[in-house]
């Protein structure tokens, strides 16, 4: 059986977080914390998995849905690039991307080879490269949440429209493989699918470990404590240390109006600044207080009238 529950569901979760995501977006007038890199990979993996589309076109289920994840992934990149602002990823994030772009295009032919499956072969090994790119594609996302100090238009309702849509095609997977009707079971699709989902759990770990952050007017304030210290997966591969990256700029249209990393930086170290100011100010009074009174005190001592 090609659709059940679970099937169903998870369509509609996923595209329920993608309505979340645009909606935060508009509402906080903001793409900060959004990383441009995984909307860019999400945007690539529906292009990819539904070139079928140019072949083959009906008005139905599957195609509305093809439309709509195509349709809102661009809308999301013409937000972040032309509209508001963004939180801008740095070199080596880029370069960590063409990895994952890179080894994707490498081991989508490889596993095709190795588990076969039915169809054009072109259209298969793009749909699994589409697989393996999108079990992958939250990495750019994670590692900028960590590092991000700011409030950021990722909500606790997108982290959890966006598991549960993954975590809901593996029952479905089951079933569509149990059912002696249909027995239907693509190795590639539940290999990476379950990949992507741990994925998903360590990017919910990371935005509960956020939410220790104290959000101030003019930016974020974190305690040595409060430093996110990596995720349950990527905090072990990529090093437990996390903490803020300085020099993130804010990029994005004409319209851009959000705060950078940077920028709260800059305002962190100026009240910082002024606090030493204040002190080393405080001081000097009264030193000096301290000096009059001793004048005085002097003054009475050879003074005959006192």
């Amino acid at each position: 059986m090609m659709f059940n529950v679970f099937r169903v569901a998870a369509d509609f979760t996923h595209a329920i977080s993608i309505l979340i995501l645009i909606f935060t977006i508009h509402r906080r007038r903001s793409a900060e914390g959004i990383s441009l890199l995984t909307q860019l990979f999400y945007t690539l993996v529906f292009l990819t998995r539904y070139l079928d589309l140019l072949f083959w076109w009906d008005i139905g289920y599957n195609t509305i849905f093809k439309l709509y994840y195509i349709g809102s992934s661009l809308y999301i990149l013409f937000l972040m690039v032309k509209v508001y602002a963004r939180t801008r990823e740095e070199e080596k994030e880029w370069k960590v991307a063409a990895i994952i772009l890179g080894a994707s295009a490498i081991a989508a032919p490889i596993m095709k080879g190795i588990f076969g499956g039915a169809g054009d072969w072109f259209l298969e090994t793009l749909r699994t490269f589409s697989l393996i790119l999108e079990a992958f594609a939250v990495i750019p996302q994670i590692t900028l949440l960590r590092h991000t100090q700011i409030p950021t238009a990722i909500t606790s309702y997108y982290l959890l429209a966006l598991g549960l849509y993954r975590a809901l095609y593996i029952p479905n997977w089951i079933i569509r493989l149990t059912d002696s009707n249909d027995g239907f079971f693509d190795p590639n699709a539940f290999i990476f699918g379950v990949i992507q989902t741990a994925l998903y759990i360590d990017f919910a770990w990371i935005y509960y470990r956020r939410q220790r952050v104290k959000i101030r007017e003019n930016g974020a304030i974190l305690d040595g404590e409060d430093f996110i210290s990596g995720g349950l997966i990527l905090g072990w591969l990529m090093g437990k240390k996390g903490g803020p990256v300085a020099g993130r700029t804010t990029g994005g249209g004409w319209r851009g109006g959000g705060l950078s990393v940077s920028a709260d930086d800059e305002v962190m170290v100026r009240d910082s600044d002024s606090g030493d100011e204040l002190e080393d100010e405080l001081q000097d009074e009264s030193e000096e207080d301290l000096e009059v009174e001793g004048l005085g005190s002097q003054r009475n001592l050879i003074d005959p009238t006192k």
